[in-house]
């Protein structure tokens, strides 16, 4: 994916995606008028009947009335709602969007002052799996960026992690460790190289890092895994994931370098714990 050039800045605004069986991405800088459908490419083999179609709105975070954010009133960005989906699924609807609000907006605490340059990506849109990130440049005690990654379950409503979608264990990590092979690169010239897993971490210190991907930012400060009186910026980087039609991309994160850990879901289907996507 590429980013989009900024067009217009608006309040709210969306647009309507065909929901495809597979998978597809799009970029939508900060200020935009909606989740951009260029240079997305549609396979048409991997179009089906939807139980249901939907559409992606891109959502200024000052609009969401009787929402509890008491910060809405000195910065604000964008993040995704669900619109459209048939009567019959309404319900279903409310869950998936009180959870994406959550999980898009819980990161923010006293101390940001301030969100800028925000790039909403979505990496999927599916019949499955709704997954998408935020990458900010923020405002605290520093500037600084990060990417906040969520994924969402569209057949329950709910938030899902990666213990959800994979089996953690000690098998899975020494797996990735040596089979190096089957992390594929990135196709995008801007994403890192893959890291090399078996120089970089021990079986268990990789078990580690892929057990913080499930954590959500509260946790994260919970466990300590950095100290709370640091500056804010320390607490927003961690580990996560994100899936792709056919993909799933692991997000290691450490020492100021971030990267992705990309693999086939064939190659790894022993480990799943749902159907391939």
């Amino acid at each position: 994916m590429r980013q989009l050039n900024v067009f217009s800045k608006i309040f709210i605004a969306s647009m309507v995606l065909f929901l495809l069986s597979g998978c597809k991405a799009a970029r939508s800088t900060d200020g935009t008028d909606s989740i951009q459908t260029e240079d997305i490419t549609i396979d048409e083999e991997t179009e089906a009947e939807s139980e249901y179609n939907y559409s992606i709105a891109v959502v200024n975070t000052s609009a969401l009335l009787n929402w509890p954010l008491p910060w809405k009133d000195e910065f604000s960005y964008n993040i995704i709602q669900i619109e459209n989906m048939p009567d019959e699924f309404s319900s279903i609807q409310d869950t998936i969007n009180d959870n994406l609000k959550e999980a898009m907006t819980s990161w923010v605490r006293g101390q940001v002052t301030g969100a800028e340059d925000v790039r909403l990506t979505v990496t999927c849109h599916s019949e499955r799996y709704l997954s998408a990130y935020n990458e900010f440049v923020y405002i605290s005690r520093r500037t600084d960026r990060f990417n906040d990654y969520v994924t969402i379950d569209m057949s329950s409503g709910q938030r899902v992690f990666l213990k959800d979608l994979v089996e953690i264990n000690e098998e899975f990590a020494e797996f990735l460790r040596n089979n190096q092979d089957i992390i594929k690169e990135s196709p995008n010239s801007f994403w890192q190289f893959p890291p090399d897993l078996k120089k970089r971490y021990t079986t268990s210190e990789l078990l580690e890092e892929l057990n913080k991907c499930s954590y959500t930012q509260e946790e994260v400060i919970q466990e300590g895994y950095y100290p709370v009186e640091g500056s804010i910026g320390s607490l927003l980087f961690r580990n996560s994931f994100f899936v792709r039609e056919g993909m799933l991309v692991i997000t290691l994160y450490q020492g100021g370098d971030e990267r992705f850990v990309t693999l086939d879901v064939d190659d790894i289907e022993d480990f799943l714990k749902v159907d391939k996507w």
